[in-house]
Parts: C-alpha cells; structure tokens; sequence
C-alpha cells in the first residue's frame, strides 16, 4: 500500500521534514560548489578548453558532461578577460595583480 499524501501530518513532523529538505539541499549545494571550485582547476591546469575538455573533466570528476557544461554556464559569467594575454581568469586573480 502506498502512502496516503493527503493525510494530516503534524506540526513537529512538517517541521523536521523541512529540516531534512533543507539539510539535503545545503548538502547539495556545497557538493556542486566544491565540483565547480575543482573544475576550474582542472581548467587552469589544462590551459583552456580544447576540444574534448569537458568530457575529460566530467569523466575525472565522475559526473556527466551536461553537468559540467551547466557548471561553465555559470562560472565563466565570474571570469574576467585579461587585458594582456586575452584569457579568462577568475575576478579576484586579476585584482591581486
């Protein structure tokens, strides 16, 4: 039998329920964070993205290459363009220089 989900559930179990939900998401969230902060070393390391980087680095990281695709989607927008060389480099390298 399945579970009955327009049962009435109490205040103290819709609590810890959204305790986990939170938890899990936090878990999430420094996970794909953590992914994003070695696939940018692995960027650096490579010197740039030559065809078949991507799948190179989602098969070292253990994660599908869309995965890696949406991770550059949204860390190249942080990236500035050097001046001198015309690279992407994370804001904060360009400003210590």
């Amino acid at each position: 039998m399945g579970i009955n989900w327009q049962a009435r559930v109490s205040d103290n179990g819709a609590h810890q329920r959204a305790g986990g939900r939170k938890r899990w998401n936090s878990l999430r969230t420094f996970l794909a964070d953590d992914r994003r902060r070695l696939l940018l070393e692995l960027l650096i390391d490579a010197g740039g993205l030559e065809r078949g980087a991507q799948s190179r680095i989602a098969e070292a990281l253990g994660v599908h290459r869309s995965t890696i695709s949406k991770d550059l989607k949204r860390i190249l927008p942080l990236a500035k363009v050097c001046e001198g060389c015309g690279t992407r480099r994370p804001r904060l390298w360009l400003e210590d220089e």
